[in-house]
């Protein structure tokens, strides 16, 4: 054992000399020159890992801005909601969303072929898009039953919102 560990520490003296020589080599011809065939791949080596070192650095970095942005954001999205669970927030709505959502009151669960036959709509888009857009704005409950979607007024959502029904122009 106390022979290994001998040939080792002398292995590990000649590598540092090695690495003395090379870093005072200014070209690989110069290596080549000496002789020494390990000494050029160590050298190679050591500059392949300079230039990995760096590019994990820069990466580093660019992972310490993007999570540095997502925190920011996320606190901000934190405020957002702690504003609207703290106080009533207020919904601007056509009178046509609120004969909408009088429809749901009424019925309980409706779809966009009861919203295009209470609007006249030609097609069932326009309604879609309304009910969407109610849905977003926290105001419905959105359901899929089979190939249909169906939503549903929750009076819970609305008692900290205020309404506001905008006059028809």
């Amino acid at each position: 054992m106390a022979k290994n560990a001998e040939l080792m520490e002398k292995e590990i003296q000649e590598l540092k000399k090695v690495v003395e020589r090379l870093s005072r080599v200014n070209s690989v011809e110069e290596v080549e020159e000496s002789g020494t065939g390990v000494a050029a791949l160590m050298k190679y080596m050591l500059e392949e890992r300079e230039r990995t070192n760096r590019m994990l650095r820069g990466i580093g970095e660019r992972l310490k801005k993007l999570e540095q942005e997502l925190n920011e954001m996320d606190s901000e999205e934190e405020k957002q909601l702690d504003f609207q669970a703290g106080g009533s927030r207020e919904v601007p709505l056509s009178s046509l969303d609120a004969k909408i959502l009088e429809l749901a009151q009424s019925k309980g669960l409706i779809c966009a072929d009861d919203v295009k036959a209470q609007m006249s709509y030609k097609g069932r888009n326009a309604a879609c898009a309304r009910l969407n857009r109610l849905y977003r704005a926290g105001l419905l409950d959105r359901f899929q039953l089979g190939h249909k979607v169906y939503f549903k007024y929750d009076a819970g959502k609305t008692t900290n919102t205020a309404l506001i029904i905008s006059p028809p122009q």
